[in-house]
């Protein structure tokens, strides 16, 4: 064995790029969700309830529930879905009326080497929802093929 610190190698890990870091994390990300949805499943346990759970948990980290822009709901939304893999096709980030379609979000790969149906794993999306509404606004989304539609609007005043 080679003493010499000279001579040692680097270990793989403080070789890895930022990038390769972010790609491993998007993975582990996704991969967490995916496996979370697989274990709901198998014991029956409704995933509405775990994400209307995670809504409700991550408002607690949020400042007090005051009115946002629909734009701006939905690009932390959109920097919180990049953050897990996903990429932006369209965004029209307005006041009133805010929409973005995104694809790579749940990764159909990893969701079939996980043999989970993507689908299952897309009602992650309805975790906003509950955060949105804390916010005067209404969240929709929408799935076709591998790509989703998000839809935020300003909810019509109650008075």
């Amino acid at each position: 064995m080679d003493d010499d610190p000279e001579n040692a190698e680097s270990p793989g890990y403080a070789e890895d790029s930022i990038e390769e870091l972010l790609e491993q994390a998007q993975s582990n990300g996704q991969a967490t969700i995916i496996a979370t949805v697989a274990f709901l499943t198998a014991h029956k346990i409704p995933i509405a309830d775990w994400t209307a759970s995670l809504g409700q948990t991550f408002g607690l980290a949020w400042d007090e529930p005051e009115p946002w822009d629909a734009g701006e709901f939905l690009d932390a939304m959109l920097t919180n879905f990049r953050s897990l893999g996903a990429t932006v096709l369209t965004s029209d980030l307005t006041v009133d009326r805010a929409e973005a379609t995104t694809t790579g979000f749940p990764d159909p790969e990893l969701c079939a080497i996980f043999n989970v149906d993507p689908a299952l794993v897309a009602a992650f999306n309805d975790i906003p929802a509950a955060l949105a509404a804390d916010r005067s606004l209404t969240w929709e989304w929408f799935r076709t093929a591998e790509e989703t539609r998000y839809l935020v609007r300003k909810r019509a005043s109650d008075g």
